[in-house]
């Protein structure tokens, strides 16, 4: 009897000892790590049977000098082939590529400014002292010389109107402005003649719109201010004062002078 419960005995230690070794919640030591570093952990997503990767080294470590190891890339594929999401050009081309150059658009800069007063005229006078436009079809200005009576003819004037002082001769002006097939008149601007009819005469040739474009020049300003001002006051209908301003810009007025004394007294008979 003693024996039976001995061996029983023998055979429930072993039984209870093969069980101890193969429980579920007892893991299995980790396998020692390799000498001279830390653990290698291989890349995930690789291909069954495919060889291992050797670490590429990047550097050393600064704490415990062991070496920085590159990520792999997987095999059978070159970083360079993954795909690149590039933006598309809205003209059709891949923002990036060699094959496409944006080229630089020049955008035309806005003309200067121009000053209107500061600004040189369009048309000017050619051979022409002080040419001035009185009113549509009506110009002044100082004596033309030959190139003046050209530019004239060349600009479609049809009269040349010569204010004649008392000492001036207008056989040469006629001769130069009739060779050029304009109309040449000469009215002499005195004190004896300055008369109301000398006005009405010189109010009508202004006013003959089949003799315009005119030209009316004088070789003296006093006697060009004179016969504007009478010109002003009975065609235009300006007080004195205006009629002065006016035609102190077309010639000069004295008003103390013997001229400019007949030509009020002329205007004072007139009315």
């Amino acid at each position: 009897m003693p024996s039976r419960a001995l061996f029983l005995t023998l055979a429930l230690g072993c039984v209870l000892s093969a069980g101890c070794r193969h429980h579920p919640w007892k893991r299995p030591a980790p396998p020692p790590c390799p000498p001279g570093g830390s653990a290698l952990i291989p890349p995930t997503g690789l291909p069954d049977g495919a060889p291992p990767l050797p670490p590429v080294p990047r550097g050393v470590a600064p704490d415990n000098g062991s070496e920085l190891l590159l990520p792999q890339n997987p095999p059978g594929r070159a970083r360079s082939e993954y795909p690149r999401i590039v933006p598309a050009d809205p003209r059709g081309a891949i923002l990036g590529t060699p094959d496409f150059i944006e080229r630089p658009r020049v955008v035309p800069a806005d003309p200067p400014a121009v000053d209107a007063r500061s600004s040189p005229p369009i048309d000017v006078a050619i051979g022409i002292t002080d040419f001035t436009k009185v009113k549509e079809g009506v110009s002044a200005g100082h004596r033309p010389t030959l190139e003046g009576l050209d530019w004239l003819k060349a600009k479609g004037y049809k009269s040349v109107v010569y204010l004649r002082g008392a000492n001036d001769d207008d056989t040469t002006d006629r001769r130069q402005v009739e060779r050029r097939d304009m109309k040449f008149v000469s009215l002499p601007v005195t004190p004896e003649t300055l008369t109301p009819t000398w006005i009405d005469e010189f109010n009508q040739l202004l006013g003959d719109t089949g003799s315009r474009p005119i030209f009316v020049y004088a070789t003296e300003p006093a006697v060009a201010g004179t016969a504007w001002y009478l010109h002003l006051r009975t065609a235009e209908f300006l007080t004195h004062d205006e009629a002065r301003v006016r035609a102190s810009r077309l010639g000069r007025i004295e008003e103390q002078s013997e001229l400019f004394q007949a030509a009020v007294k002329a205007l004072i008979t007139k009315r």
